[in-house]
């Protein structure tokens, strides 16, 4: 089955974070892109993967408790959005059950799931699958199976496998989805393709991935579904020294086509089936004999 997963996370409160390494309170229209996503999914009667973010989870438990409430699965994000790779191990750890203890405290149940700020489990730090196994995760969702600008892992296995670690452990890997065609290797699941490719290219797609076998991974973020236009430099307070040139293609960057989104993955959930990232772990656990050892 395919998989919706919403990396929940606040564009604004990161854009600080990034800009002046600095936790700010998030907008309110975190409250409005939440619901807008529940809504839509109570709409056509699906259920999705939402991994929490921890400095938003601090600002927002009544959303998180929302989101566990109606139903859809709550994983993990970490807790301060910094990429994996640039951690030590021991910080990773920190960084790792700090995640954990946010999130399981505030829906009163276990996670079993994890995705990496920007994707950053890479060749470098594998050994962050045996911290989630030893936190008692049972899957990760962060390794993305080709080589991009600024993360993947080339040439690891873009099919969802149960996997050994060194330290004795399994864990299951669910990469982030790649399309196939002519020999060429296309990323296509994520918020920005779904914003940037015309709908009947998305339908083909998904249609042919369906079609072969293939359960797509999609993966999205809140702001992509808000109903308001976002201003990437007043709204937000990024850098008042912007040219206007510049402040007018990062608002161009961040808001074109998004008022397709909401039709086009309509589309998706209603003539697709689709599952929560937990249920499609749970069933490669199940249906593997014999684990893949990592490496």
């Amino acid at each position: 089955m395919n998989t919706l997963s919403i990396d929940w996370e606040d564009f604004g409160q990161l854009l600080c974070r990034d800009k002046f390494n600095t936790i700010t309170l998030p907008k309110d229209a975190i409250d409005r892109q939440t619901h807008i996503i529940l809504d839509l999914l109570d709409k056509t009667n699906r259920k999705a993967t939402f991994f929490i973010l921890g400095m938003l989870a601090d600002f927002k438990p009544k959303l998180v408790k929302e989101i566990h409430q109606r139903g859809h699965e709550v994983g993990i994000h970490g807790s301060g959005h910094i990429a994996m790779d640039t951690l030590t191990k021991t910080d990773a750890v920190d960084d790792l059950y700090r995640s954990v203890h946010t999130v399981e405290s505030l829906i009163g149940t276990k996670v079993y799931g994890y995705r990496a700020p920007y994707f950053s489990v890479r060749k470098e730090n594998l050994y962050v699958l045996e911290i989630l196994a030893e936190l008692g995760l049972i899957y990760d969702s962060s390794i993305f199976p080709m080589k991009m600008p600024r993360y993947g892992i080339e040439g690891f296995d873009d099919e969802n496998k149960l996997y050994q670690l060194n330290n004795g452990m399994e864990i299951v890997e669910l990469p982030i989805t790649i399309f196939k065609y002519k020999g060429k290797r296309i990323p296509i699941a994520g918020g920005g393709y779904m914003r940037l490719m015309p709908s009947f290219l998305i339908k083909m797609i998904y249609k042919q991935m369906n079609s072969d076998g293939i359960e797509p991974m999609i993966y999205m973020h809140p702001y992509e579904f808000d109903s308001q236009p976002i201003d990437c430099t007043s709204n937000y307070a990024i850098d008042a020294n912007y040219s206007k040139l510049k402040s007018e293609f990062l608002n161009l960057k961040w808001n074109i086509f998004r008022k397709s989104i909401l039709k086009k993955l309509e589309y998706l959930l209603i003539n697709f089936e689709f599952t929560t990232c937990k249920q499609k772990a749970e069933h490669v656990k199940n249906r593997t004999y014999r684990p893949t050892i990592l490496g």
